[in-house]
């Protein structure tokens, strides 16, 4: 028994020391290359935020963006969302997909009018078979647009916004840059969550504006940009390239659709020029179930693994970047999540090795010692929000970064529970419900 514990308490060591170091190389690198180009494209780490009050920008000559808006029961947000995309971003064309709704998002969408809004009704069967569905059949319409009349769809710019999001004003024609490079295939907008006196909007806000946009701008060195499901381009003769369909059935039909792009050789990239804000969720319970649906798409999307390294057309540093993205939830949450909580009981109330020895003395001060680690990370994640952002003063965002671990633990929590769901073969797509908005007067997010 006690060789076993010895072993156990070894085998704990080498995991602990392998996940730290996968999180050095493949995090903590993406995450310094993002703040650098950052602040690089705006001055400083807060320069987006200005972005919100910018004045709208016309479509350049020759471009055109057609945005898909994807609705299940949106009467709560719908007739904002539209407003905002009407006023704030001039020239482009909306595509609203009714995918079976019994509320009144349709009477809403007519209520809005004008002649840029076209409303799509998907009616069952037919409706309700995922958002990729309904994102293909918002698609079909861009198509007929374009063949009507007679757009070059090497210009023809398609982004996918959420029934809650608002992009900053201009932002479509600001991205249309990034297309100028004709081997850019998609680009993703930085997201923001709105409402941030709630504790629960403030966290991930946190975990959106700054980890997850910072560690998504150092992957434009990769061009493997991850897309999300709010505020994504796509230049509509890749996804012409992917076919009929782009736009699969899986959990995560926004990841699916980043790593057919790589595929088949495009760019992936991310903007410092705009970004898209949207709601959050203060219910716990609907939070877990949303980042465990997001955990199944992600986790289920390593078969994908052959394809990017059967395909010429990723360059190495694209498998490579992809590749431990892909593997950061077997790789680091599931033996992470492991490791920390037995090391600690081994250090408390074993009388093993229990954790390597930082400092000498007792189990309990090696403990102080190795959770100090993960502190001194979650006090960098908050200053790091507090760069970013201009409605947190540093005083708080210091006394904010203890509730990190609530990030930490939600994330082991939904990505065990995604792995017991991939084991049992259950796949649950639960729609992330909306709060309802004053009505804006204003474009900005």
């Amino acid at each position: 028994m006690r060789l076993a514990v010895v072993a156990l308490d070894t085998i704990t060591q080498y995991v602990a020391v392998a996940v730290a170091v996968f999180t050095g190389v493949y995090n903590i690198s993406l995450l310094a290359l993002g703040i650098v180009l950052s602040r690089r494209a705006d001055g400083s780490l807060r320069g987006q935020l200005k972005l919100a009050h910018a004045r709208p920008v016309a479509l350049p000559a020759g471009w055109s963006v057609f945005v898909l808006v994807p609705c299940l029961n949106e009467e709560r947000v719908i007739a904002n969302t539209l407003r905002c995309l009407l006023d704030g971003q001039p020239g482009v064309r909306i595509v609203v997909v009714d995918d079976g709704s019994d509320d009144a998002t349709a009477r809403v969408v007519h209520a809005v009018g004008g002649d840029r809004i076209t409303l799509v009704r998907r009616t069952p069967p037919a409706a309700r078979q995922g958002k990729g569905a309904a994102l293909n059949t918002g698609l079909r319409t861009v198509r007929e647009h374009a063949a009507k009349e007679g757009l070059d769809t090497s210009r023809v710019l398609v982004c996918v916004l959420d029934a809650d999001g608002r992009m900053t004003p201009g932002a479509a024609s600001r991205v249309t840059h990034r297309f100028t490079d004709p081997a850019v295939g998609g680009a993703q907008l930085a997201v923001r969550i709105r409402g941030r006196h709630h504790w629960a909007l403030r966290l991930q806000d946190l975990e959106f504006w700054a980890l997850s946009a910072l560690t998504q701008f150092g992957r434009i060195a990769t061009g493997t940009v991850s897309i999300g499901g709010n505020g994504q381009f796509s230049r509509l003769s890749a996804l012409d390239g992917i076919g009929s369909h782009p736009w699969s059935d899986s959990l995560t039909e926004d990841l699916d659709l980043g790593i057919s792009l790589a595929a088949r050789g495009w760019t992936v990239t991310s903007t410092t020029t705009g970004f898209v804000s949207q709601q959050g969720l203060t219910s716990p319970r609907r939070l877990l179930r949303q980042r465990t649906r997001w955990y199944h798409g992600h986790m289920s999307a390593i078969r994908r693994l052959p394809e990017l390294w059967a395909r010429a057309a990723v360059g190495l540093p694209g498998r490579v970047e992809l590749t431990g993205y892909l593997l950061v939830p077997y790789l680091v949450t599931l033996p992470a999540s492991v490791v920390q909580h037995y090391a600690v009981l081994r250090a408390l109330c074993g009388n093993g090795v229990g954790v390597p020895h930082l400092v000498p003395g007792a189990n309990w001060l090696n403990v102080l010692a190795w959770q100090s680690l993960p502190f001194a990370a979650y006090l960098l994640s908050a200053l790091l929000y507090w760069h970013r952002t201009d409605d947190l003063p540093a005083w708080k965002a210091v006394c904010w970064s203890p509730a990190v671990t609530v990030c930490i633990y939600l994330g082991f929590a939904a990505c065990w529970c995604a792995l017991w769901q991939i084991i049992t073969r259950r796949r649950h797509w639960a729609k992330t419900e909306r709060a309802v908005e004053a009505p804006v007067t204003s474009d900005a997010p």
